[in-house]
């Protein structure tokens, strides 16, 4: 039993040492729209993988890669004063 235990401990430590970033969907990016709050965008996409400070704004990033198949997403908004104001394109390929 203690076996067991053990092998399923390690199982999902290493699926869970595979990704790394924000877990986030285009849909739901797709959703986001100039015009909302920092709230509104963190309902929608859950908490920023990181926010880049820049002279025109900031740059909110959503980041998810996965270690075990090497997929990758990367997406991110522009705020200012506490708003979006620049949202890019989504391909309606991306899923």
């Amino acid at each position: 039993m203690r076996t067991r235990k053990f092998a399923a401990a390690t199982v999902l430590a290493i699926v869970l040492s595979g990704c790394a970033g924000t877990s986030f969907s285009y849909d739901d990016a797709r959703k986001v729209q100039v015009g909302m709050t920092e709230d509104q965008v963190t309902q929608i996409m859950g908490p920023p993988y990181s926010v880049v400070s820049r002279a025109d704004g900031q740059m909110w990033v959503w980041s998810h890669a996965n270690g075990m198949t090497g997929a990758s997403r990367v997406i991110s908004f522009k705020m200012l004063d506490g708003k979006v104001v620049e949202i890019p394109p989504i391909p309606t390929s991306f899923k």
